[in-house]
């Protein structure tokens, strides 16, 4: 496992040093799980074609400094249309980062990238139709941000690398969206945060 779980021993009373940024209405703490039901509306994303900004969706997190590797293990409820469970970064409302396994409308389950500076865009990235689970990674490296995912824990590919304006503090964690569907339940089974810098943002090591 990348580094302890810092889901275990948590309880929906007692959430350590996490926050809650859209508490949802219905979550569990349950041998080192988180279960989230998102309802529907809730989403992060900066539109760029109508300029709305939508910042609903259930988003548990860190107030960290420094470099670090952030670690998930997340299974989405697939139901509906961009249905998405995320390990996000975020700044302000004006800029963050969404690494989401997602479903797509254009390529169903997938990884997702989305960086919003001001605006967001939206990226879909490799098509994981046989998966019902997936590893995501976000690290940041100064101001530098690298994303990759995995099917084992073990290997993981690039989906993405950007830089974001300077911050001396970000939010990490996860977040669990389900924007136009019936209330979706997502699970992330591992969140791992690592107080490290890597070598090789590409690699992840």
């Amino acid at each position: 496992m990348p580094g302890n779980n810092l889901f275990s021993g948590l309880t929906n009373q007692e959430i350590g040093s996490f926050s809650w940024m859209n508490e949802p209405q219905v979550f569990s703490f349950e041998n080192g799980s988180l279960s989230v039901v998102a309802l529907k509306g809730t989403d992060f994303f900066n539109n760029p074609e109508d300029s709305s900004l939508t910042a609903t969706a259930p988003y548990l997190y860190q107030e960290v400094s420094g470099d670090f590797v952030a670690t998930a293990l997340v299974s989405p409820g697939f139901a509906s249309m961009w249905n998405a469970a995320c390990l996000m970064v975020h700044m302000d409302e004006q800029h963050w980062i969404k690494f989401a396994f997602e479903k797509s409308d254009a390529t169903g389950k997938s990884i997702v990238t989305v960086v919003t500076r001001g605006v967001s865009d939206d990226a879909n990235g490799v098509r994981l139709s046989k998966q019902d689970q997936v590893w995501l990674r976000l690290i940041r490296k100064g101001d530098v941000y690298s994303l990759l995912w995995s099917l084992d824990g073990q290997i993981y590919k690039m989906a993405r690398l950007c830089a974001m304006p300077a911050f001396e503090k970000v939010k990490i964690g996860l977040e669990m969206q389900c924007p136009v569907g019936a209330p979706a339940l997502h699970l992330v089974h591992f969140f791992g945060l690592e107080k490290k810098t890597v070598k090789d943002l590409r690699k992840g090591e």
